[in-house]
């Protein structure tokens, strides 16, 4: 009986590893994707128009921000929140870096506003998403641009929840100008993104302690 036990746990063992060797060779299974390896998520179709991203919540979340009309003389250029993702690989040069690799992107999801009472006071929250705005580094596609960087948005469709699922380059004065005037860099408002300065050739992924 014994021996009997000890044969089954062998062919046991066998099989699993067998099982293993085919995963392994047909990439069912595999060591979980680094950040080093992910290429620059921008991809285009045929009338070189940007796709969206369809998984740009998973990145890295960078910023928010909000511009009332309340605080703004009662009519704010941008009336909107916005939150901020940088795609995995771009953040992981960039921690390491300081510099924004070829093929950096930048999506902004833009959110109407809502005004809220609860527990932690009156304020301010996100409403709907209205839009997604993106923004790409590529010194070769935009070599004649500012910054060689290129603009894109992706509006909600009218009457649906649906959005734009592909994008136009902006023209070059549409996006721009306010980046060059105020970005603090490369064309990025990153003073007012506390991940990406803290994070600036520094290697943090998280807030420094003692």
């Amino acid at each position: 009986m014994t021996r009997r036990i000890a044969t089954h746990s062998k062919l046991t063992e066998k099989l699993l590893k067998t099982a293993a060797i085919t995963l392994l060779s047909t990439g069912l299974l595999s060591s979980p994707v680094i950040a080093e390896d992910l290429p620059p998520p921008a991809h285009f179709n045929a009338n070189n128009e940007m796709l969206l991203p369809l998984d740009y919540r998973e990145w890295i979340q960078v910023g928010a921000n909000v511009s009332p009309n309340e605080l703004n003389n009662g009519k704010a250029p941008f009336n909107e929140m916005r939150t901020i993702y940088m795609d995995r690989g771009a953040f992981k040069h960039w921690k390491e870096t300081g510099e924004f690799r070829t093929g950096t992107l930048l999506l902004k999801e833009v959110m109407s506003i809502t005004h809220y009472q609860g527990m932690t006071g009156t304020g301010y929250g996100a409403g709907e998403v209205v839009a997604v705005a993106g923004m790409l580094k590529d010194p070769i596609k935009f070599a004649d641009e500012p910054g060689q960087w290129g603009f894109y948005r992706f509006p909600k469709l009218e009457n649906s929840e649906f959005f734009q699922k592909t994008s136009e380059q902006y023209p070059t004065g549409k996006c721009s100008g306010c980046h060059t005037a105020g970005a603090q860099d490369d064309m990025v408002f990153t003073q007012h993104y506390p991940v990406l300065t803290d994070a600036k050739g520094t290697g943090r992924v998280a807030v420094p302690v003692e």
